[in-house]
């Protein structure tokens, strides 16, 4: 029993509720000395002369020591320690490592009490005094082992010019850190040797940037070889997908198009005019006169002819269902869409309000065949032709999906009964994309420098150009 009572008496008692200015004096229950490592304090926490339960509250250390340093950390609060009680404010505190350096009395030591909500509860001053420890003497004798140890270490470094930078931070780290724990003894040893380490390492660094054979002039070496094997692929003009161009006239406009290309068009006049049409780019032939619908005539010389063999049934359905619509509606059921396109909608006007092809209102409006999936009772995404495409996610107004690209505008009618308020919860959740994975484009296609000369009926052969 006796002994119980002792232990509890190592816990000093603290009352969150003191006078801010009064200090407790704990140097008869705590024992700080230089060089101690997992320091711990003991504290019975009160409040009011009620034990206060500590769950879930932190507690800051601050102070400066004998030395003018100043110190500011979160302790770590342990209940393993026997009859720690959280609960009723028994707790254990454990220092920062190391964080006892000198000797002597702090000039000014409190702890902050905060709260699980985080706020600063209350501040206690205490009297804390550290006292000396032989560590230090005991440093100085073993002080020249430490530095032959460094010494092995500038030695590696000088037969090894590409230390990473992460080794060479610990080199540094742990020649500080033994520098803090040696006495005057061995730190002025340690100065001597630290001199010869900064000329060593001045020494690395001198053979890593050797004008002749240095690392650095090696790497410039082979920067400039990387350059130049990026821009040979890039003049070699292999394409992964076909050229995709808006209109025919821009296909006759593209300059870059070599014999062997393939290029799709959008549209013929117009990229949403639904007239979009794949083209084998290829040399004109002697006295060949293009029709300008099967075979057209490019402004670099070459021809672009009509390629319908190309429209498989997956190609097929890229072009008419390629464009998707997703949209988050949360109306907890499979809505049939109706979609519709129109042109210059009031307040999208090119050229202003009432400059639209009919004055106000808008026009060239069509309704656009879909397929619909429900990724659930929520959710519908509708898919149409891709060469209606407009950039943009749909936003919700007024019981419609909308989406408006300049003049253009797709609507997406779910029907009459919406429930506005679900509705809007979804906006700014839908997307608007392409397809990348349907027909043409999930086929792979040959290098454009490459060219297929027929041997017979059964077998060509590859050539690279010349």
């Amino acid at each position: 029993m006796a002994t119980q009572l002792a232990k509890l008496n190592q816990y000093i008692p603290v009352d969150l509720l003191r006078d801010q200015d009064e200090t407790i004096d704990i140097t008869d229950k705590f024992k700080g000395r230089v060089g101690d490592v997992d320091s711990y304090i003991k504290l019975w926490v009160y409040s009011n002369s009620l034990p206060q339960d500590m769950t879930g509250w932190r507690v800051l250390f601050q102070g400066t020591d004998f030395q003018h340093n100043d110190f500011r950390s979160y302790m770590k609060m342990d209940d393993s320690q026997q009859l720690d009680m959280i609960k009723t404010g028994r707790i254990t505190l454990y220092f920062d490592a190391n964080l006892f350096q000198c000797d002597g009395q702090w000039e000014q030591a409190y702890f902050n009490f905060i709260s699980p909500d985080g706020k600063i509860v209350s501040t206690v001053n205490i009297l804390l005094v550290v006292m000396g420890s032989n560590f230090y003497a005991r440093m100085g004798k073993h002080a020249k082992s430490v530095i032959d140890e460094f010494n092995d270490i500038l030695k590696k470094l000088q037969n090894e010019a590409d230390v990473d930078t992460e080794q060479l931070k610990k080199i540094v780290d742990d020649t500080n850190k033994a520098l803090t724990q040696m006495g005057d003894d061995a730190q002025k040893n340690f100065t001597e040797w630290l001199a010869n380490y900064k000329q060593a390492l001045n020494d690395a660094m001198a053979e890593i940037n050797d004008p002749k054979d240095g690392l650095y002039v090696r790497y410039s070496q082979l920067l400039e070889m990387t350059k130049q094997i990026q821009e040979t692929l890039k003049q070699a003009q292999f394409h992964d997908r076909p050229f995709q161009l808006k209109t025919v006239a821009d296909m006759k406009a593209y300059a870059p198009l070599i014999a062997g290309d393939v290029v799709i068009t959008q549209g013929w006049d117009n990229y949403d005019d639904g007239h979009g049409a794949y083209w084998n780019i290829r040399v004109k032939h002697k006295n060949e006169t293009p029709d300008e619908n099967n075979v057209i005539s490019l402004d670099n010389g070459m021809v672009a002819e009509r390629n319908s063999s190309l429209i498989s049934a997956d190609s097929l359905e890229d072009l008419m269902y390629g464009y998707s619509i997703k949209i988050v509606h949360n109306q907890a059921g499979y809505p049939v869409p109706h979609i519709f396109y129109y042109e210059d909608a009031i307040g999208t006007e090119t050229n202003g309000l009432g400059t639209g092809r009919t004055g106000f209102g808008q026009n060239n409006t069509k309704y656009i065949p879909c397929e619909a999936d429900y990724p659930d009772a929520n959710t519908i995404v509708v898919r149409i032709p891709r060469n209606f495409y407009l950039k943009g996610a749909p936003s919700y107004k007024a019981g419609g999906w909308y989406i408006i690209d300049e003049n253009r505008t797709i609507k997406i009618d779910l029907g009459n009964n919406i429930n506005d308020t679900s509705a809007q919860s979804g906006d700014g959740k839908g997307s608007s994309y392409l397809s990348a994975g349907t027909g043409y484009f999930s086929k792979p296609t040959s290098p454009t420098d490459l060219r297929a000369v027929y041997i017979d009926e059964h077998t060509q052969r590859l050539l690279w150009r010349d």
